[in-house]
Protein backbone atom coordinates (compact mmCIF):
# COMPACT_ATOMS: atom_id res chain seq x y z
CA UNK A 1 0.00 0.00 0.00
CA UNK A 2 0.79 4.03 -0.94
CA UNK A 3 1.25 6.10 1.49
CA UNK A 4 -1.29 8.32 -0.46
CA UNK A 5 -3.23 5.48 -0.59
CA UNK A 6 -3.51 4.97 3.27
CA UNK A 7 -4.20 8.57 3.29
CA UNK A 8 -7.41 8.19 1.37
CA UNK A 9 -8.53 5.07 3.19
CA UNK A 10 -7.98 6.74 6.45
CA UNK A 11 -9.81 10.12 5.29
CA UNK A 12 -13.01 8.17 3.90
CA UNK A 13 -13.19 6.48 7.08
CA UNK A 14 -12.60 9.13 9.33
CA UNK A 15 -16.41 9.28 10.48
CA UNK A 16 -18.09 6.58 11.82
CA UNK A 17 -21.18 7.35 10.17
CA UNK A 18 -19.21 6.66 6.57
CA UNK A 19 -18.56 2.65 8.00
CA UNK A 20 -20.53 -0.39 7.66
CA UNK A 21 -21.04 -3.75 8.45
CA UNK A 22 -22.75 -7.08 6.70
CA UNK A 23 -22.65 -4.98 3.55
CA UNK A 24 -20.56 -3.32 0.62
CA UNK A 25 -22.25 -0.49 0.67
CA UNK A 26 -25.46 1.35 2.71
CA UNK A 27 -27.25 4.41 1.24
CA UNK A 28 -28.59 7.04 3.71
CA UNK A 29 -31.47 4.41 5.05
CA UNK A 30 -29.00 1.79 5.46
CA UNK A 31 -30.21 0.15 1.98
CA UNK A 32 -27.47 -2.56 1.10
CA UNK A 33 -25.89 -0.57 -2.16
CA UNK A 34 -23.01 -1.78 -4.60
CA UNK A 35 -19.86 0.20 -3.13
CA UNK A 36 -19.86 2.56 -6.10
CA UNK A 37 -23.54 3.09 -6.25
CA UNK A 38 -23.80 7.48 -6.00
CA UNK A 39 -26.87 6.97 -2.87
CA UNK A 40 -23.58 4.98 -0.59
CA UNK A 41 -22.95 7.06 1.99
CA UNK A 42 -21.34 4.19 4.20
CA UNK A 43 -18.89 0.81 3.06
CA UNK A 44 -17.38 -1.31 4.88
CA UNK A 45 -13.78 -1.77 4.64
CA UNK A 46 -13.41 -3.95 1.11
CA UNK A 47 -15.93 -1.99 -0.07
CA UNK A 48 -13.88 1.57 0.46
CA UNK A 49 -10.74 0.08 -1.09
CA UNK A 50 -12.95 -0.90 -4.28
CA UNK A 51 -14.30 2.64 -4.24
CA UNK A 52 -11.45 5.04 -4.13
CA UNK A 53 -8.72 2.46 -6.04
CA UNK A 54 -10.98 0.56 -8.52
CA UNK A 55 -11.30 -3.19 -8.33
CA UNK A 56 -8.51 -4.32 -10.21
CA UNK A 57 -5.78 -1.98 -7.46
CA UNK A 58 -8.37 -3.63 -4.81
CA UNK A 59 -7.27 -6.87 -5.50
CA UNK A 60 -3.93 -5.91 -5.12
CA UNK A 61 -4.17 -4.42 -2.10
CA UNK A 62 -6.34 -7.02 0.12
CA UNK A 63 -4.01 -9.47 -0.07
CA UNK A 64 -1.47 -6.59 1.90
CA UNK A 65 -4.63 -5.36 4.48
CA UNK A 66 -5.40 -9.55 5.01
CA UNK A 67 -1.69 -10.37 5.90
CA UNK A 68 -1.20 -7.06 8.10
CA UNK A 69 -4.53 -7.85 10.06
CA UNK A 70 -4.32 -11.54 10.28
CA UNK A 71 -0.64 -12.02 10.38
CA UNK A 72 -0.71 -14.61 7.68
CA UNK A 73 0.04 -15.32 4.38
CA UNK A 74 -2.43 -16.76 2.64
CA UNK A 75 -0.88 -20.25 0.51
CA UNK A 76 -0.74 -19.64 -3.12
CA UNK A 77 -0.53 -23.38 -4.00
CA UNK A 78 -4.53 -24.23 -2.87
CA UNK A 79 -6.17 -20.20 -3.91
CA UNK A 80 -6.99 -19.59 -7.30
CA UNK A 81 -7.21 -15.57 -6.67
CA UNK A 82 -5.50 -14.60 -3.26
CA UNK A 83 -6.88 -11.13 -3.97
CA UNK A 84 -10.90 -12.78 -3.56
CA UNK A 85 -9.40 -14.83 -0.46
CA UNK A 86 -7.95 -12.03 0.99
CA UNK A 87 -11.12 -10.01 0.47
CA UNK A 88 -13.30 -12.72 2.05
CA UNK A 89 -11.49 -12.54 5.03
CA UNK A 90 -11.03 -9.12 5.70
CA UNK A 91 -15.09 -8.86 4.96
CA UNK A 92 -15.35 -11.88 7.69
CA UNK A 93 -13.25 -9.21 10.04
CA UNK A 94 -14.96 -6.32 9.45
CA UNK A 95 -18.50 -8.10 9.55
CA UNK A 96 -17.64 -9.50 12.76
CA UNK A 97 -19.69 -8.89 15.95
CA UNK A 98 -16.67 -7.86 18.08
CA UNK A 99 -15.45 -5.45 15.40
CA UNK A 100 -15.71 -2.37 16.20
CA UNK A 101 -14.44 1.25 14.43
CA UNK A 102 -12.06 1.76 16.07
CA UNK A 103 -10.57 -1.97 15.74
CA UNK A 104 -10.92 -1.05 11.81
CA UNK A 105 -9.38 2.38 11.67
CA UNK A 106 -6.81 0.91 13.79
CA UNK A 107 -5.68 -1.66 11.20
CA UNK A 108 -5.52 0.64 8.65
CA UNK A 109 -3.67 3.44 11.13
CA UNK A 110 -1.04 0.51 11.40
CA UNK A 111 -0.72 -0.44 8.09
CA UNK A 112 2.67 -0.32 6.94
CA UNK A 113 3.48 2.00 3.39
CA UNK A 114 5.46 1.09 0.72
CA UNK A 115 8.52 3.91 0.99
CA UNK A 116 9.49 2.96 -2.65
CA UNK A 117 12.83 0.79 -1.35
CA UNK A 118 13.42 -3.00 -1.06
CA UNK A 119 14.03 -4.34 2.33
CA UNK A 120 17.61 -5.84 1.86
CA UNK A 121 18.48 -9.00 4.64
Amino acid sequence: MLLGEKERLLALFADRQRWCQHAEARDEVGQIVHYDDPSAVAWDITGGMCLLFGWRRALELFPQLDRHVHRVKRSRWWVTDPGIASMGALQDSNDDTGTTFEMMTGWLKSMPVWNGHRQRF
